[in-house]
């Protein structure tokens, strides 16, 4: 099993917050990190994306940090690829709106963590998919929604892009998204990529596997 214990959780979340590099992601940020990334079509090698998390002041990190870490992304991926991967519970929707976008809240922190790991195919997805195709707009749709409560502002300008909708009306609909799509997410990925003419049908096999 490779599920962090609750006191490996709490010991390795208190040294991301007290004694990690300044701007280090914290452990619900990790998290929605390491589930983008490892939704990812293509393999994202740990010299990629350790430095992110350590706002690349990697050179003193303890082993036991990166074992844990090495541990908790390993989990992460059975969650996705073999028992269904669900929003960590913490990660609950506040009723007073505002809550959700502010640093610390466990919501906030996972959609940017999964921001910062989902930028690294994003882009290179949408910019070669078929316009007007049917998995374009879930792909698109799921970031939204995953990467929606990253940034107050990004959600205020979706928010006005919508008909006859405010932030207080359309935000619990966003969250309701996130728990709907995040178990599909690394298949909507591998059809968004399979979509492009960036990978074929025999690259799908290949991907989940280290």
């Amino acid at each position: 099993m490779h599920q962090l214990t609750n006191e490996q959780e709490q010991q390795l979340s208190s040294w991301l917050v007290d004694q990690a590099p300044s701007q280090t992601l914290c452990l619900n940020a990790v998290k929605g990190f390491f589930f983008a990334v490892i939704a990812s079509p293509d393999p994202i090698d740990v010299n990629e994306w350790l430095p992110l998390i350590f706002n690349n002041q990697t050179d003193d990190i303890p082993d036991e940090i990166t074992m844990a870490l090495a541990q908790l992304y390993n989990h992460t991926s059975d969650l996705i690829f073999e028992e269904g991967y669900k929003l960590p519970e913490v990660t609950e929707f506040s009723d007073m709106i505002e809550a959700n976008f502010l640093s610390g809240h466990p919501l906030h922190e996972w959609c940017y963590g999964f921001a910062c790991g989902v930028n690294f195919y994003s882009n290179k997805l949408l910019d070669n998919m078929t316009e007007s195709s049917e998995i374009l707009e879930t792909f698109t749709l799921a970031i939204m929604a995953m990467t929606y409560f990253a940034d107050r502002q990004v959600a205020q300008e979706v928010v006005d892009s919508q008909d006859d909708s405010n932030i207080i009306v359309f935000s619990p609909i966003m969250y309701s998204m996130i728990n709907d799509l995040a178990p599909n997410f690394a298949d909507i990925v591998e059809q968004a990529a399979l979509s492009t003419d960036l990978y074929d049908g025999d690259d799908a096999g290949e991907w989940g596997e280290e």
